[in-house]
């Protein structure tokens, strides 16, 4: 049995448990030993990642700003040779030093990924070649999705979700005539090393956001052509319908409360928007809804309640004091506030 990965605050915690557990005589300290031993502590962010990565940082931003201000007095060849030295030179040495000094060698394949996106962008100036900017991106992301994948390393993926959200936003956004396609082999792709890497927080959020992100673009691009009247009215009415499912689809239980957050804050997004376009019986009927989330314990629904009523405080700001609408608010939310906390003393739950 592989051991279990806890923090070191919670390592602490069962090591002062068995402590006690021992001292009562319930546990003897050869199974104190033997249960402790059946986990190991995560790697936290300490002083000497924090060095390294800050060094691999300036490492990279050196090498590029030397090759930058030198550029022009260095022949074709001489800069050809200097990305790929570079380039080959860190990472080689992250690899020799992997099994003794772990961090370290981290903190060079690093460098190697700020090298390699320079290099991308040095080598399109060199040779002149002319592509959009945010496929030089994409070209960045490729690399950094094997590096991070080799490296079973969260940060490298979460920086290639934010290569990739500059290059599906730029391909809207730039050129209307190249769709981002790549992005629908690069998502699967990237829900499937989620799973290798048992989900981690930080990086199904942005996965997430990365796959809304994408849809909304999508819809965005491709509808308005469609030749209906109201085109952002069905967009926005498509991405909220989408933000109620993924509020409620069955998951993973390690993917369920960011997901089911994320759909909450789509839909109550999305919904501000469509009271413009609605008549009152919409914001009427959500907001009922929303009553009925915070009657099942969502937290996330109270935030879209205030965005609401800050909604119709700027647009009621002629007639309605302001005195009013702060008093009206300020009930709703000690309201909510009471409601909650007698939900807790009967043994209620809260979903986020």
């Amino acid at each position: 049995m592989a051991n279990k990965e806890i923090t070191k605050k919670q390592f602490e915690f069962l090591e002062h448990e068995f402590n006690y557990l021992e001292k009562e005589g319930i546990i003897s300290q050869q199974e104190k030993v033997r249960m402790l031993g059946s986990y190991d502590v995560k790697g936290n962010l300490n002083f000497i990642t924090i060095l390294l990565s800050i060094g691999a940082l300036l490492l990279g931003l050196g090498v590029l700003t030397f090759v930058a201000s030198n550029w022009i007095y260095l022949s074709k060849a001489v800069k050809f040779l200097l990305i790929i030295a570079c380039l080959i030179g860190v990472n080689f040495a992250g690899v020799k030093v992997q099994a003794r000094l772990p961090k370290t060698s981290r903190s060079l394949h690093y460098a190697g990924i700020l090298i390699f996106g320079a290099g991308i962008f040095l080598i399109e100036q060199m040779f002149n070649i002319s592509i959009n900017f945010n496929s030089s991106f994409l070209l960045w992301a490729i690399g950094t999705v094997f590096i991070g994948y080799y490296l079973k390393d969260v940060f490298v993926l979460l920086f290639t979700s934010f290569l990739l959200f500059i290059y599906i936003n730029g391909s809207i956004f730039v050129d209307e005539t190249s769709y981002p396609l790549a992005i629908l082999i690069f998502l699967p792709a990237l829900y499937i090393l989620l799973k290798k890497f048992d989900y981690p927080k930080y990086l199904t959020f942005f996965i997430n956001a990365l796959a809304i992100n994408t849809i909304a673009l999508f819809l965005m691009e491709f509808v308005p052509k469609l030749g209906f009247e109201n085109s952002n009215t069905i967009v926005l009415s498509i991405l909220f319908v989408l933000g109620i499912v993924l509020a409620y689809i069955p998951v993973r239980a390690k993917l369920q409360n960011i997901t089911h957050i994320q759909g909450h804050i789509l839909h109550g997004i999305t919904a501000l928007f469509l009271t413009f376009d609605f008549s009152i019986w919409f914001p009427l009927a959500y907001f009922v809804f929303l009553l009925y989330l915070i009657l099942k314990g969502s937290l996330t629904s109270i935030v879209i309640i205030c965005a609401l009523i800050f909604r119709y405080y700027i647009y009621s700001f002629d007639f309605l004091p302001k005195s009013l609408t702060f008093i009206i608010g300020g009930i709703m939310l000690i309201g909510f506030g009471f409601f909650f906390e007698n939900q807790r003393k009967k043994g209620g739950e809260l979903n986020e």
